[in-house]
């Protein structure tokens, strides 16, 4: 149901901007199950774990973007920085 879905979605936001991560986490990951191919929903994951500094684990969401959008750039593009970041994170990087 897109409706309960857009309730864990807001939930997620929301415990988010109170740095309640793992609730916040849990309530975006609620969302994505009941809508897996949501644009929105993948994204606003990805973003989740970009902001709490662990770029890998939104690569795959990253990916799920592309597969379920594939007439999207957006998915692409992330898919592009992450990558970035994480080339940025290698230790022994010099820049």
């Amino acid at each position: 149901m897109p409706e309960r879905s857009r309730v864990h979605y807001n939930l997620g936001l929301l415990l988010q901007s109170l740095e309640r991560q793992p609730e916040a986490e849990a309530a975006l990951q609620r969302a994505l199950e009941l809508e897996p191919e949501s644009l929105e929903y993948l994204y606003a994951l990805a973003d989740h774990y970009v902001k709490r500094g662990e770029p890998a684990r939104a690569l795959p969401l990253a990916e799920r973007m592309i597969t379920a959008h594939p007439e999207e750039p957006f998915g692409r593009e992330y898919q592009a920085f992450l990558l970035q970041s994480l080339e940025a994170e290698e230790p022994g990087r010099e820049d």
